[in-house]
């Protein structure tokens, strides 16, 4: 009995080993080759600044997906992959706040920084749609990810501006004092001044 044990995890071992191998060769290879192919087109109506196609969200018959067709037909690879980050980019810019977050939810970032950025959006669509709890939650993790001198600071922030509008004054001083101590050469350093001011006065 525990031979046969032995010998069927072995030939379970193989056969997933073997399935890995074949669905790299035939499926995943060609795909990614294919995705690529059609995320370079994409990339270039972006950087142009043409939004809808760049994004191409209703699926006009043209020679190309764009990031939500790419995302919808080539999930597992890598383009596909990215171009839900693309997508949620654009669906932001284009006022689709729900399917910004749903895109970015779905997005996968392995590169800290990327991660921040990724609730960083989620966050701003939640502010869009007047969700402040879910928006100050996905802009403390953004913060949180990978302390560095631009997304930590930049998310603290948004977070104090946030509570500030919301007339918690004692937390957004937190975040504000936060930056001012440990992030002396931030961008908005002069508005973080005017902001601690503002709120002693009211304290």
């Amino acid at each position: 009995m525990k031979i046969n044990t032995i010998f069927f995890s072995i030939i379970f071992i193989i056969i997933i080993t073997a399935s890995y191998f074949l669905l790299n060769k035939f499926f995943l290879y060609p795909s990614e080759e294919k995705a690529m192919k059609e995320l370079s087109s994409a990339q270039q109506y972006l950087y142009q600044g043409d939004i809808d196609k760049a994004l191409n969200r209703k699926n006009i018959k043209v020679n190309y997906l764009g990031f939500s067709g790419i995302a919808s037909k080539f999930p597992f690879t890598k383009a596909g992959n990215i171009s839900k980050f693309y997508a949620g980019i654009c669906y932001y810019k284009l006022g689709d706040y729900k399917e910004s977050i749903k895109m970015m939810i779905s997005f996968s970032a392995k590169d800290e920084i990327l991660s921040s950025i990724k609730y960083g959006i989620i966050g701003d669509a939640f502010s869009q749609i007047k969700n402040k709890k879910e928006a100050l939650k996905n802009y403390i993790i953004a913060a949180n990810i990978r302390e560095n001198e631009i997304t930590t600071p930049l998310y603290y922030y948004k977070v104090a501006l946030l509570n500030f509008y919301m007339k918690k004054y004692k937390d957004s001083k937190y975040f504000l004092k936060k930056i001012e101590k440990k992030y002396p050469f931030f961008l908005y350093k002069k508005n973080i001044e005017k902001y601690l001011m503002f709120i002693e006065n009211k304290l």
